[in-house]
């Protein structure tokens, strides 16, 4: 029992699925991870969990799929104004 219980202590908890919802955009130009995107470089992919697979080659240098809160897009799906900046950058490019 001992053994059991000293073993359950070191076990790796399993990471939590994001359950927050952003709108993808695709981002064209060269855009690092951290600026906001201009509204005309950034092409409406939908709405979801987790990123649409836009087959980037995620080498972390810049923007290729980001993800932005709901508020921070219009109701024509594109981003309000030049100054938004991404919440989630899961796929990037050279």
């Amino acid at each position: 029992m001992v053994i059991a219980v000293s073993a359950s202590a070191f076990t790796t908890p399993k990471a939590a699925t994001s359950s927050v919802s952003y709108k993808w955009f695709s981002i064209s130009g060269s855009y690092s991870l951290t600026a906001a995107p201009r509204a005309a470089d950034a092409m409406y992919l939908g709405e979801g969990t987790t990123a649409p697979d836009e087959g980037c080659p995620n080498t972390t240098v810049h923007q290729c799929v980001s993800g932005f809160n709901a508020s921070q897009v219009n109701s024509s799906n594109q981003l309000i104004n030049n100054s938004q900046l991404p919440q989630a950058t899961p796929e990037t490019k050279d």
